[in-house]
């Protein structure tokens, strides 16, 4: 067997190329060597994490779901509301503006449990709307439709959360939501209501709901990030990045493709119809019946802004799939299919 550690695909005098460095496994009688950490650890990464920042504003307590939803409405740059542990039940909404240097912060335990209640209903349990400059760290979400959702947020870090149980995707970055970061963070248990729509990290907007979204036009939702987290139990991809976004990092994850659906052509554990993204250092580990690929890369639109110019390296799966462990779209120039031990 083999095990895929690099592949880079890059545009090099205006054709699309693809390097795929293989390291081979262990042949008989040869003493097996390690090459990955731990199944339940993302592997090392050079990509530091973002670090969290003290605002210069006061501090605001809150312990039920009124004082969450005021202290939320009124929120000024540089204010840490401090969420007691307890159950927040309903849905929350964050529309105001941190500063560049002096965030907003929402801050709490684990134990501190946004819920969103029953999984087959509607809308998001917190909203970030055009909520520049935030930070939300340490509490969980849970329940609900979808978990954490961004439309017009830019410069926002979620840091340590606990994201899971929904009826769809956990946390969704869109309608023009860029330079955000999910870090540290455990996104689990996603599409409990509608498996084929149970991502547990999205980046941007799919083609077919421009119209709905963002206006008609394409949703460049770009240079995102996703740092050192662990997925669990998602039933559709554990993250979907979507066309016509660019330039973002995936680095250092533990992803999980043993709830893997299948449906609505879920079969990988990350699928990329971006461009321009660095996709290294992580580990996957599970494989469901419907797992064909590990990661896979899609044109949807042009190859210019969708599926192609993408850099995957050290990236290590400790699986048996049916299909290559990265499967790249033959519209980039490149055959559809890497690195098969």
């Amino acid at each position: 067997m083999t095990t895929v550690r690099d592949t880079v695909l890059r545009r090099i005098g205006g054709l699309l190329s693809v390097i795929i460095i293989v390291v081979p496994g262990p042949g008989p009688g040869d003493s097996a060597q390690p090459t990955a950490p731990p199944a339940d650890q993302p592997a090392n990464s050079t990509d530091q994490t973002v670090a969290l920042l003290n605002g210069s504003g006061r501090t605001v307590n809150v312990t039920d779901a009124n004082s969450l939803g005021a202290a939320l409405a009124a929120a000024q740059p540089g204010e840490t509301i401090q969420l007691a542990d307890g159950d927040y039940a309903g849905k929350f909404t964050i529309s105001t503006q941190g500063q560049q240097g002096n965030p907003t912060t929402l801050r709490g335990s684990k134990n501190a449990v946004l819920n969103g209640g029953d999984t087959t209903g509607t809308g998001y349990d917190l909203h970030l709307d055009g909520a520049n400059y935030w930070q939300l760290v340490g509490f969980t979400v849970s329940g609900g439709q979808k978990g954490i959702m961004t439309d017009k947020t830019n410069h926002t870090v979620l840091s340590g959360l606990t994201v899971g149980n929904t009826g769809q995707e956990a946390v969704h970055f869109g309608d023009f939501s860029s330079d955000n970061v999910l870090q540290n963070s455990v996104i689990h248990d996603t599409g409990k209501a509608s498996p084929q729509f149970g991502e547990g990290l999205y980046f941007g907007t799919a083609k077919s709901n421009w119209a709905t979204k963002s206006g008609g036009q394409p949703d460049r939702s770009n240079h995102n990030k996703a740092i050192r987290n662990t997925f669990k139990n998602t039933t559709a991809e554990n993250i979907d990045v979507k066309e016509e976004t660019s330039g973002g990092l995936i680095s250092g994850n533990a992803f999980d493709g043993s709830a893997i659906s299948g449906a609505n052509f879920a079969d990988s554990v990350l699928d990329i119809k971006g461009v321009g993204y660095q996709i290294v250092n992580n580990v996957t580990n599970g494989a469901s019946p419907k797992l064909v690929n590990g990661f896979q890369t899609h044109v949807i639109t042009d190859p210019s802004t969708s599926g192609c110019d993408n850099t995957f390296q050290n990236n290590v799966f400790n699986i048996q799939l049916p299909g290559p462990r990265i499967a790249l779209d033959r519209k980039c120039g490149v055959a559809n299919g890497t690195g098969q031990g």
